[in-house]
């Protein structure tokens, strides 16, 4: 049987990670904007903010038995840019998930270079990721700001302004803990490079598999025929999907697309 989602993370992954950066959220932050900085003093972990081309968007150092986090400002703009908030919790994964904490002060994994925002395909990146995503939206304050409000784009724009954070990075905590089904698809090239759903979301199998994208949705046609529609479009069951009964081909969803330098955010629902 084919998985639901593609191999973005593992539903232990997304549970845990959930459970604990939920946790320290809660612990530093039971109210109010959750600010990393705060968090990573309160853990003795020394960070800086610098210039260092592209060189990485952030990087965490152990050295002399201690924790230290640089963040590049040449490619996240200033210290309290979204970007750079994301990457500054991204980097505080990688301390507080246990194999990521002890393999840096083991020397197995040395220092690296992270480029954030769930672009990179590594397993140990993307938990890094969404332990990110999972601090900043803590669960219980996000279902809270989604109770009885109908899904549409404008609420995952409306968290994201509450919470200064990344459309992709709102639409896949959304797609976790949110309440209603939605699919959220980012793709490059013409080529997918993860997409994940609500675990009640209907349809799980991509029309073309989970590579290509399909020709006849937003995103498809932004690649084939360089459109870029500004508000959500309507598009049918078997645009997106294969796993379709006959019945319910023309079944009506909606897509919203973002769109960047040959790269697109999709998120999908139906109403």
């Amino acid at each position: 049987m084919e998985k639901k989602n593609s191999d973005f993370l593992s539903a232990y992954d997304k549970e845990s990670l959930n459970e604990l950066a939920s946790s320290i959220a809660e612990f530093h932050f039971p109210r109010g904007l959750i600010n990393p900085e705060i968090i990573a003093e309160k853990n003795n972990i020394t960070y800086s903010y610098g210039n260092y081309e592209d060189s990485f968007d952030g990087l965490i150092e152990f050295k002399n038995n201690k924790f230290h986090i640089y963040i590049n400002i040449d490619r996240l703009g200033h210290a309290y840019t979204e970007r750079a908030r994301f990457t500054f919790a991204h980097e505080l994964g990688h301390f507080f998930i246990d194999s990521h904490r002890n393999a840096l002060v083991q020397g197995k994994s040395p220092s690296h270079c992270s480029f954030t925002g769930f672009v990179n395909k590594n397993r140990a990146e993307r938990q890094a990721d969404y332990f990110a995503s999972c601090l900043l939206l803590p669960e219980s304050k996000v279902q809270k700001d989604c109770y009885r409000r109908k899904f549409s784009f404008s609420l995952i724009q409306g968290l994201a302004k509450k919470y200064q954070t990344s459309i992709s990075a709102t639409a896949l905590r959304f797609s976790a803990i949110g309440n209603h089904p939605i699919m959220v698809v980012y793709s490059k090239n013409n080529e997918i490079v993860w997409y994940w759903s609500s675990d009640d979301f209907l349809y799980w199998k991509l029309k073309n598999g989970k590579y290509k994208v399909p020709e006849d949705t937003v995103a498809g046609e932004y690649f084939n025929l360089s459109r870029k529609p500004k508000n959500t479009q309507i598009v049918f069951a078997m645009d997106w999907f294969s796993n379709v009964w006959q019945s319910h081909t023309n079944r009506e969803f909606k897509e919203h697309c973002l769109f960047h330098n040959n790269q697109v955010l999709s998120i999908v629902w139906e109403e």
